[in-house]
C-alpha cells in the first residue's frame, strides 16, 4: 500500500500542469507520511545527508543515461553522462549539482529523440544495454522518492536557520527548489522509456515498472 501511495503521488504530480509542479514535493512527502523533521538539529549535517542522497540518485540516473545513450548510438552523449556521474561526489556544491542536473536534462531530451528515431532498429546487444540502463533509471527514480526524510527535515530546518547559516546552505536550498521539476522530468523520461521498450519487444525490468 505504501508503495502504491508513493507511485500514485508521482503519477498525479506528473499529470499536473507546470504551474502546479511546485507542490510535487509536498504531495509526495505528505502522501507517504514522512517525518516533518526537526529544526533543532544541525542544519549543516542535514544538508550533508540531503546532498549525499541527491548525489547517489543522480549518479544512478546519469549512469542509466550513459547505457541508454550508448544503446541508441549516441556515443558522445553517453561519454558525457559517464564523466559527469564519475565527477559527482558526496561533497558536491550547488554548482556541481546544477551542472549535473543540466546534463541530465539534456540527455533526457536526447534519449527521447533517439527513441523516436530508433524504432525497431536496435540489435540484441543494444537491447541488452538499453534494458540495463532502463533498470538503473527506475532505481534512480526510486532513490528520488526515497529522499523524503532528508527533504522534509532539511526544509523544516532551513525555514528556521539563521541568516548567517544560509550562506552555507546553498547546495541544500538548490535541491529543495529544483526537486519537484527534476523529479517530474525523471518520471516522464522513465515512462517514455518503458513505453519505447514495450513497443519494440524489449524486456522491461522490474525496477522500471516498480518506479512507475
Amino acid at each position: 500500500m505504501r508503495k502504491n501511495i508513493i507511485a500514485l503521488s508521482i503519477v498525479c504530480a506528473a499529470a499536473l500542469p507546470l504551474s502546479a509542479h511546485a507542490g510535487f514535493l509536498d504531495a509526495v512527502t505528505s502522501a507517504v507520511g514522512g517525518d516533518s523533521g526537526s529544526s533543532g538539529g544541525d542544519v549543516v549535517a542535514q544538508q550533508d545527508q540531503l546532498v549525499n542522497a541527491y548525489v547517489a540518485a543522480n549518479k544512478e540516473v546519469l549512469m542509466a543515461q550513459y547505457k541508454m545513450a550508448n544503446a541508441l548510438g549516441a556515443k558522445d552523449a553517453a561519454a558525457q553522462a559517464k564523466a559527469v556521474a564519475e565527477a559527482l561526489s558526496s561533497g558536491a556544491t550547488k554548482d556541481n549539482l546544477s551542472k549535473a542536473d543540466a546534463v541530465q536534462s539534456e540527455l533526457s531530451k536526447l534519449i527521447v529523440d533517439r527513441q523516436k528515431e530508433a524504432g525497431g532498429k536496435l540489435d540484441d546487444a543494444a537491447k541488452k544495454e538499453y534494458v540495463s540502463g532502463l533498470a538503473s533509471l527506475g532505481k534512480g527514480l526510486l532513490k528520488y522518492v526515497g529522499m523524503k526524510t532528508q527533504l522534509n527535515g532539511f526544509r523544516t530546518a532551513l525555514a528556521s536557520a539563521s541568516p548567517m547559516a544560509l550562506t552555507k546552505l546553498s547546495a541544500g536550498s538548490y535541491i529543495v527548489s529544483n526537486f519537484p521539476s527534476n523529479s517530474k522530468n525523471l518520471y516522464d523520461t522513465t515512462a517514455l522509456a518503458v513505453s519505447f521498450a514495450k513497443s519494440n519487444d524489449i524486456p522491461v525490468p522490474k525496477d522500471a515498472t516498480q518506479a512507475l
